[in-house]
């Protein structure tokens, strides 16, 4: 799939924008704070129903306006076209797909996938387990919609279980009520780490030979599940959900005590290793983006075996922190893919990259189309 016309009304620095994009590389030049980043957000936000910059939508509209619209036109594989609109006013928002009202964010995934990788990705490694997991379920949910309704209904029990578990030491009667909570954690906790399992299964063995391909051979990559649950190539769901329902008994009156949840999928975590070394801990930075960039361009590949589509892939600043050998990696094996590079200027690399594609110079909120990248 591959993004064609992007408009933009009032949306952050663009007072009204129309751009035709190559299906191929498309690069956006220019300064800092003109705007690049806001493209590729843009286009996120059509992929998945939310920026990620901000939680607050209306952040999104344009100083001094007060609503915004923006429109994506996809093509699929098999001549197949989705025309994805955002509306925001105020507290409202509406999005619509080919003129059909989307009530649910899990109706709009999967209409347009992409797979972003800036600065802030290179934590994925080196940062806390929070930043893997979050990887992890933003991945998963590309691939699989039930998983994103497992997981809102996991974190909503979540929520109302480590309330009562608040309460309990000053109401005992309420003690009873942890049963029902405890069910329907280990219902949608068992569904979500039996869904991980088999994704990390996948990215394990995708990431270990890109990471040997970009290493040269040099690095050997092994990512692990660090789950909350023992299993095997056999565990099934059900098995999972047993071991999840004995636990969380056994947990209880820990848990009371805390008044937090010890115990499931949000303690959980991925093992990243080279060449049989923890590379959180003791890897170098530039293992550690090496590692980080293995990880977001499997997804391409995972996407792509779970869709039948290639996702479209959204680099945000992230050239400039990459050496020349990896640079070069992304830009000479990515076939089939679209991708937007935003960048301050092109590199040597860029330039003598023989992808076909566009370039674009973006300033002060207005995209310029400069010449073919050949």
């Amino acid at each position: 799939m591959y993004l064609e016309h992007l408009k933009l009304v009032n949306y952050r620095n663009y007072r009204e924008q129309e751009t035709e994009f190559s299906p191929n590389f498309n690069f956006l030049v220019g300064n800092n704070a003109q705007g690049k980043t806001n493209i590729i957000e843009a286009i996120h936000y059509l992929s998945t129903g939310k920026s990620y910059r901000t939680q607050i939508d209306k952040e999104l509209i344009r100083w001094g306006t007060g609503s915004l619209y923006m429109k994506g036109n996809v093509f699929h594989t098999r001549d197949i076209q989705k025309a994805i609109e955002v509306g925001i006013s105020g507290k409202n928002k509406k999005v619509r797909v080919n003129g059909i009202d989307i009530k649910k964010r899990g109706e709009l995934l999967g209409n347009l996938s992409a797979v972003i990788f800036s600065p802030e990705e290179l934590k994925l490694v080196k940062e806390g387990p929070g930043f893997r997991r979050r990887f992890m379920d933003q991945e998963i949910i590309q691939m699989k919609r039930s998983y994103y309704y497992s997981l809102n209904s996991y974190n909503r029990v979540l929520i109302q279980r480590n309330s009562l578990l608040k309460e309990i030491p000053y109401r005992k009667d309420k003690r009873d009520s942890l049963a029902v909570w405890d069910e329907q954690l280990a219902h949608y906790g068992s569904k979500i780490i039996y869904d991980r399992i088999q994704f990390v299964k996948k990215l394990s063995m995708l990431a270990k030979s890109m990471h040997r391909t970009i290493t040269r051979g040099t690095e050997e990559l092994e990512i692990d599940y660090c789950s909350c649950v023992e299993f095997d190539e056999e565990t099934g769901r059900s098995e999972i959900e047993r071991m999840f329902r004995d636990s969380i008994k056994e947990m209880q009156e820990k848990d009371i005590r805390t008044g937090v949840t010890g115990f499931g999928p949000h303690r959980e975590d991925l093992g990243v290793s080279v060449n049989g070394t923890d590379v959180r801990k003791y890897g170098s930075q530039g293992q550690q983006r090496t590692a980080a960039l293995s990880m977001k361009l499997s997804e391409i590949e995972l996407i792509k075996g779970e869709t039948g589509e290639y996702p479209v892939l959204l680099l945000d600043d992230v050239m400039s922190e990459l050496d020349p050998q990896r640079q070069e990696y992304i830009l000479n094996n990515l076939e089939h893919v679209q991708v937007f590079i935003t960048c301050t200027g092109l590199s040597e690399i860029m330039k003598k990259s023989n992808k076909q594609g566009k370039v674009f110079t973006v300033n002060s909120g207005i995209i310029t189309e400069e010449r073919d990248s050949t």
